[in-house]
């Protein structure tokens, strides 16, 4: 048997868990952005329940799962398997 297909199975672990911690990072970044936005607008005089709004759409606009399904052309598919993070 070649030691590829098992080195190749190893290695996983640890891909997923750096992946993990990247989607962490990507969506506390989303939402930092989001904060600062909200912020901004507030701050130049738009109404507060309307800045909430247009800064939570542009929070979910940043979704891993949004960007797999554009990326493999699918609306469905494997970004739509899980059901978490819509």
């Amino acid at each position: 048997m070649s030691e590829f297909p098992l080195a190749a199975i190893a290695r996983i672990p640890g891909l997923v868990i750096r992946l993990f911690f990247s989607a962490l990072k990507f969506k506390r970044s989303a939402k930092k952005s989001a904060r600062k936005l909200r912020k901004g607008m507030i701050k130049g005089g738009m109404d507060r329940a309307l800045a909430n709004q247009l800064a939570s759409r542009y929070e979910e606009s940043f979704s891993i799962r949004r960007f797999i399904g554009q990326a493999t052309g699918e609306d469905a598919g494997f970004s739509s398997i899980f059901p978490f993070g819509r």
